[in-house]
């Protein structure tokens, strides 16, 4: 496999994809039909050349990972779950072998009630079992069977899972997209953003090098977390299986499995907000079958949830695609109009690997698009003006912690300048994969200064910051990383993203307690551990100083005696000669 390939590939990409996106609201079957070619297409767009296929879509089971690291590490057997276009593994061995004698290929409920009897509950209490159960499905219904071209009694097993049982598959977002093509075309547009969104939730995880970097140091299971939670590329995500439910996805909880904790608390913040409140308390009486584009504020819905603001396009539409006015990209990309004193004035450093190689512009046109759409979402509850206020407010937030970002960057940039780490940075191990990032990357994407880096310490280079410095959080190298560059990994990702959801969701305690106050707390940190770091190095030199002059001083001690009894014996010598 040529890596030197994965930049030009990760900057074509995304305008690939641009030409097939789009938040599109069908109005005929004729524009059904061509919305249904793009969702069944689901991978060969999202993955429109040889190389991205082999790396995230070419099945290859349990042999081999993902990305441009695949030779690098197996994935764990769960992986077939997470990401079954690229792992799964059909069930062979004696029991699914009598299970095909005991039941025929037509019988799989009455089969899955014995095995997966969850399964099949949760399947016909669906509308997929209940394709006619009120008049708004019944039409969905009807539409469905003129693109599919045939009649429809239920949605069983083998339309999702085939009807072969020597080739059962788990079902894609492109299976999804025969009957459902609009809904998935809305998903697939989230990759007109960049990242982060839940289309490259895949990419986002295995090209990091810290994931395969686990595998070599012998973590694999370990990292359950990040896998389960960037399996995004799929509808199961959110409509969990086999109930497959509409009403299901529109609810918060559907958000809140996977944002929450320490790098994205919206379930805490927005949880713990009035906003919050208000539905954990009225929300079981509210209709959830209405579609989105249909809810009334404050008739229907007395207080916002995640998809009624994330999904709004604007102009009383709604899409699968909650990424479209995201502004601050989960707050890691340092933004222009801050007068940096530390390295990130130099940010990106000339690296050319998206999405490390921009630096963010608030009020670019489209961001100005974008925080205005925010402030309509938020208007249709609060006042024209409260909610522009609220929306500065918030941009003016971001812009105070990343001053503090910087002024950490600095206390750490000295650090790492004058090697004053705990442990000096030769006798660390490597940033992750830093004995092979070079070659594998080359200077055209690296850039020079970063290249030249890894490429004479052998990867044994201090990192810090947005936004390789992550792997703080994720190494489990010898005294790589220490304890100032968790101190600051910390503060700069977890902390920082407390104060922002705090405040965009309204949650006092979590932006102040939690974020705000956390933040200036690892300052003082920072510059405490700093100034230890600078007299530990310095007790160190005069100790090996003071242990150079007391040897010199021993080893010309023993010189002059040597040199006594010497001469002693020399002028004994003569004497003897004389006599």
């Amino acid at each position: 496999m040529k890596l030197w390939k994965l930049g030009s590939i990760l900057l074509v990409a995304p305008l690939m994809w641009s030409l097939y996106g789009g938040s599109v609201q069908a109005q005929s079957d004729a524009e059904l039909k061509e919305l249904q070619k793009k969702a069944t297409s689901y991978y060969d767009i999202l993955y429109p050349n040889d190389t991205l296929k082999d790396w995230f879509t070419t099945n290859v089971g349990m042999e081999r990972g993902d990305g441009p690291w695949q030779n690098l590490y197996k994935p764990v057997p769960l992986q077939m779950y997470w990401f079954p276009v690229r792992h799964y593994v059909k069930p062979d061995g004696t029991y699914y072998d009598q299970l095909l004698e005991r039941y025929k290929p037509i019988e799989c409920v009455k089969c899955h009630e014995e095995v997966t009897p969850g399964f099949v509950n949760d399947w016909r209490d669906s509308t997929h079992a209940n394709l006619r159960k009120n008049a708004r499905t019944t039409e969905k219904t009807q539409q469905i069977e003129r693109l599919i071209g045939r009649d429809l009694k239920e949605v069983t097993c083998s339309d999702c899972h085939g009807k072969d049982h020597k080739e059962l598959h788990m079902p894609t977002p492109a299976t999804c997209g025969e009957c459902h093509p609009q809904q998935v075309t809305e998903f697939m547009s989230e990759a007109e953003r960049g990242r982060p969104n839940h289309i490259e939730g895949l990419a986002a995880n295995v090209i990091p090098p810290w994931y395969p970097e686990m595998f070599r140091r012998g973590y694999p299971a370990a990292q359950f977390g990040c896998d389960l939670c960037h399996a995004t590329d799929r509808c199961n995500i959110c409509h969990s299986r086999h109930k497959f439910a509409a009403a299901e996805g529109r609810r918060p909880e559907a958000c809140m499995s996977c944002h929450m904790g320490f790098d994205h608390p919206d379930a805490e913040s927005y949880g713990e907000s009035k906003m919050g409140y208000i539905y954990h308390m009225e929300g079981e009486h509210w209709d959830w079958e209405k579609p989105l584009a249909e809810v009334v504020p404050g008739k229907d819905y007395r207080t916002p949830t995640c998809q009624f603001c994330h999904f709004d396009q604007g102009n009383g539409k709604f899409a699968h695609n909650p990424v479209t006015k995201g502004v601050w990209r989960m707050g890691t990309v340092p933004p222009k109009g801050v007068e940096y004193k530390s390295s990130l004035k130099d940010y990106p450093f000339g690296i050319n690997l998206p999405p490390l190689n921009y630096k963010l512009d608030v009020y670019s046109p489209d961001n100005k698009k974008r925080s205005e759409q925010w402030v309509a979402v938020c208007s249709k509850c609060h006042s024209p003006r409260f909610a522009r206020l609220y929306r500065e407010n918030l941009d003016n937030f971001m812009f105070e912690m990343w001053k503090l970002q910087d002024r950490a960057q600095s206390i750490v940039d000295d650090i790492a300048a004058n090697d004053e780490f705990d442990v000096p940075i030769k006798e660390r191990d490597i940033f992750p994969l830093g004995d092979i990032l070079a070659d594998a990357l080359g200077p055209g994407l690296l850039g020079d200064a970063v290249y030249k880096a890894f490429k004479t310490t052998g990867g044994k280079v201090p990192v810090v910051g947005p936004i390789l410095g992550l792997y703080g959080l994720f190494m489990t190298g010898k005294n790589n990383p220490s304890e100032i560059e968790l101190t600051y990994a910390n503060m700069w990702f977890g902390d920082k993203a407390h104060a922002w959801k705090g405040v965009a969701h309204g949650q006092q305690d979590i932006a102040w307690w939690y974020g705000a106050a956390k933040v200036y707390q690892g300052i003082n940190n920072l510059e405490s551990q700093a100034i230890a770091l600078k007299r530990g190095k310095k007790v160190d030199e005069m100790l090996a100083a003071k242990g150079r002059k007391g040897a010199a001083g021993m080893i010309g001690g023993i010189i002059g005696i040597v040199a006594v009894i010497m001469f002693g014996a020399a002028m004994l010598k003569k004497r003897r000669d004389n006599r």
